[in-house]
């Protein structure tokens, strides 16, 4: 287990000179559509709060960086929608590939789910993954005021940080004892618990699937009733 306090050592050292910008290059990162598939954000603004705890940083300004990193990604990816997303769309709404992927109503759906649940599906979004990308996306490319999606977004973004790096601030106070819980269980017990979680998700996929192949049937025997009417 000796390992395991050298690496919280190594990253701990790497907090102490670099943690600042670990933490708001996380941050954007994370939430930009590209650079978020690679970027564990959340997970940096975390660490960064974890050693807020042990004195290595301050906690208010990791929450401050995280927070405008988380803005200024969301940004990004507002413009990217509204700009060469929007215009693509509108160029190939019309188009025969258009109207096979329905490209006209989907934006129109967005923009409806935008501006009925616009302050809570951009909340939401934050919690959602690397999905969070496709609400700025959707926000852009459907003009939704900008305004609007700043002063919520300003909110969101504070919102979900201080709530995510408390915890990484709590989890610090718990170092000790999750250190030990590891001296207990081994890495045995970690990987059959690693196994089951993946085990678990491969069930559920494949039951998925199979509800899904099962209904494309029923919706090919209705479509000669409705050509009929």
């Amino acid at each position: 287990m000796s390992s395991i306090r050298e690496w919280i050592a190594l990253v701990g050292a790497w907090y102490g000179t670099y943690g600042y910008i670990l933490v708001f290059a996380g941050a954007l990162a994370e939430n930009t559509a590209l650079l978020g598939l690679l970027m564990p954000g959340g997970t940096l603004a975390a660490l960064g709060a974890l050693y807020a705890r042990a004195g290595t940083l301050n906690l208010a300004w990791v929450i401050i960086l995280a927070w405008l990193g988380t803005v200024l990604g969301y940004q990004v990816d507002y413009l990217l929608g509204r700009y060469p997303l929007g215009r693509l769309v509108s160029h190939w709404g019309d188009t025969r590939l258009g109207r096979r992927f329905r490209l006209a109503g989907r934006m129109r759906l967005a923009r409806r789910v935008l501006t009925k649940h616009g302050g809570k599906a951009i909340l939401l979004s934050h919690a959602a993954g690397h999905m969070r990308s496709f609400v700025a996306l959707s926000a852009g490319a459907t003009h939704m005021p900008y305004a609007r999606f700043l002063a919520i977004e300003l909110v969101a973004a504070l919102l979900w940080n201080g709530v995510f790096c408390a915890l990484g601030y709590l989890l610090g106070t718990e170092l000790e004892r999750i250190l030990a819980l590891f001296e207990r269980v081994g890495w045995i017990s970690l990987a059959l618990l690693g196994a089951g979680v993946l085990l678990c998700y491969i069930v559920r996929a494949r039951v998925s699937t199979r509800r899904s192949a099962r209904t494309r049937p029923c919706t090919r025997r209705l479509r000669p009733v409705r050509s009929e009417w």
